[in-house]
């Protein structure tokens, strides 16, 4: 069951810079990940930081 909740749980992250909010499912940041792993803000292009 907590295979379920990972795949379909929301995630949140920041950017640090511009501190705009962001919630994706986790298939979602999977595929927005880059090569890296990380997810770049849509306004300013840094790397987010995952809010636990």
């Amino acid at each position: 069951m907590s295979f379920i909740t990972s795949l379909f749980g929301k995630k949140q992250y920041v950017c640090p810079f511009c501190h705009e909010h962001y919630t994706f499912s986790a298939m979602h940041a999977r595929k927005l990940a880059d090569k890296d792993g990380q997810i770049h803000c849509y306004y300013c292009r840094k790397a987010l930081q995952q809010l636990h």
